[in-house]
């Protein structure tokens, strides 16, 4: 009787250890994240995969350009190509302070308003 129950326990912990685990394991697991290489502006996609509610995909766009840029009396213009037009989606930022920055994309150039001689990071996202 007791070769029965442990024949039955090695099957139950073999057997049907791995298929009760191992869902809950693989939603633990990291699948191929790399980081972002060193001194590219260039953005990459997120693959998000869990095991209550399946997967879901997040997609961060590529960054077109990106910098910090100091204000001067509370403001800066960044003259750059890749700001192509009001449509353009900026993050702006402030780096130095927790204070409100406002940024307008025009083209060839990005107008950053903030506090006093703040540092301002951007990026154009879009």
């Amino acid at each position: 009787m007791d070769n029965k129950r442990m024949v039955v326990w090695i099957v139950a912990i073999v057997i049907l250890g791995p298929m009760l685990l191992g869902p809950l394991a693989t939603g633990c697991m990291r699948h191929g994240e790399r980081p972002a290489p060193i001194g590219t502006v260039n953005g990459h996609s997120i693959n998000v995969t869990s095991s209550f509610g399946g997967g879901n995909n997040v997609v961060i766009t590529t960054i077109v350009c990106a910098g910090k840029v100091p204000l001067a009396q509370g403001s800066a213009t960044v003259n750059d190509s890749c700001f192509t037009g009001d449509t353009n989606v900026v993050i702006c930022s402030d780096v130095t302070s927790v204070s409100a920055t406002r940024c307008q994309a025009g083209k060839g150039a990005l107008r950053v308003e903030g506090n006093g001689s703040d540092t301002i990071a951007y990026a154009r996202v879009r």
